[in-house]
């Protein structure tokens, strides 16, 4: 089995190897039934405590890698969900592949491949050959119990204004995070320091240290952020705190390049 590196907080998800309880969800798929595996999909992760940004995330990877087994592979296959080590993991198996195979390729993660996404938004994800065909898996965390909600703290100091985000930054959060940058960017160029030859640029630092959780929404929140302030002339997005999985998350998601206060892990 080859196995692609963790890309986030739960352990490595265990592949297709064999398991003594049974799957929350079996359910066999083929090029007509994606939309009823999607359903099944989000009805049950939203049962095992997964948030909704989550839950969109899972089903759009599982989704991929199914797509994939019915345009490149047998053409039908199944899926299986299990709550794992935290986490819910699942694995989407194609019988075509009968026979053992040692270094299985590596998924090509390019822009516009469903497997890159299913890396970019699983939190591990592993694929393996074998007798019983090809099973590709990918897990996300389950959140803890009791999460903080997503607030965001403003100071000012040392010729920049930094955002400090707390809790989760989800769909809900997204358009809170994106809305306080429109306005700092707003007010900036309302004092006339944007205009050329009125000064340095002013550092807008996003404190992602306090963050606990996040989902692609949050992602893209971030990214059109750094949108909005390549737009606007005089200030520079700075990203703080971002740990080194979710910095590498976001390069992978992003069309621009990013700075980073902090160095790389």
């Amino acid at each position: 089995m080859t196995r692609d590196r963790p890309t986030g907080g739960p352990p490595p998800a265990s592949g297709g190897g064999p398991r003594a309880e049974a799957p929350a969800v079996e359910q066999p798929f083929d090029g007509q039934s994606l939309y009823v595996l999607r359903a099944t999909l989000e009805a049950h992760a939203i049962q095992a405590g997964l948030p909704e940004g989550r839950t969109a995330d899972l089903v759009l990877a599982v989704h991929e890698l199914a797509t994939n087994v019915v345009l490149h592979g047998s053409g039908a296959g199944t899926v299986r969900m299990w709550i794992a080590d935290g986490s819910l993991e699942c694995h989407v198996a194609d019988p075509a592949a009968t026979s053992p195979r040692a270094g299985v390729p590596g998924w090509p993660y390019e822009h516009g491949h469903g497997l890159w996404v299913v890396r970019a938004l699983g939190d591990a994800h592993t694929v393996s050959s074998g007798p019983e065909g090809t099973v590709a898996t990918v897990a996300f965390a389950l959140p803890r119990p009791q999460r903080p909600p997503f607030r965001m703290a403003r100071d000012d100091g040392a010729g920049r204004t930094t955002l400090r985000l707390y809790g989760s930054l989800d769909r809900r959060a997204a358009l809170d995070l994106v809305n306080a940058v429109h306005a700092e960017l707003t007010g900036h160029a309302a004092t006339g320091h944007a205009e050329f030859g009125g000064g340095p640029p002013r550092r807008l630092v996003l404190d992602l240290t306090g963050m606990t959780s996040w989902d692609s929404d949050g992602i893209a929140a971030l990214l059109t952020a750094q949108e909005h302030v390549n737009a606007a002339p005089g200030t520079v997005l700075i990203l703080s705190g971002a740990a080194g999985e979710f910095r590498r998350r976001l390069d992978l998601l992003s069309l621009t390049s990013l700075t980073y206060e902090d160095p790389a892990d």
